[in-house]
């Protein structure tokens, strides 16, 4: 499956990463203060420290319990 990272404007004009396996969003991570908030679909959300960082986590997540 390709993973896909599709960049969505927010109205306050920051900028959220939508993670994508295939056509499934898997979650997302948004600017939140000095750091990001990577999203699970099932509503958890995690603090790190970059985006790559909630990329990570979020295909982890993935991975472990769907993968």
């Amino acid at each position: 499956m390709q993973v896909t990272i599709d960049e969505q404007q927010l109205p306050d004009g920051q900028t959220m990463s939508v993670l994508k396996i295939g056509s499934e969003t898997i979650g997302t991570v948004t600017p939140d203060d000095d750091r990001f908030s990577a999203q699970l679909n099932d509503g958890d959300v995690y603090r790190v420290k970059t985006v790559d960082e909630g990329v990570e986590l979020l295909l982890r997540d993935y991975h472990l319990h769907r993968g």
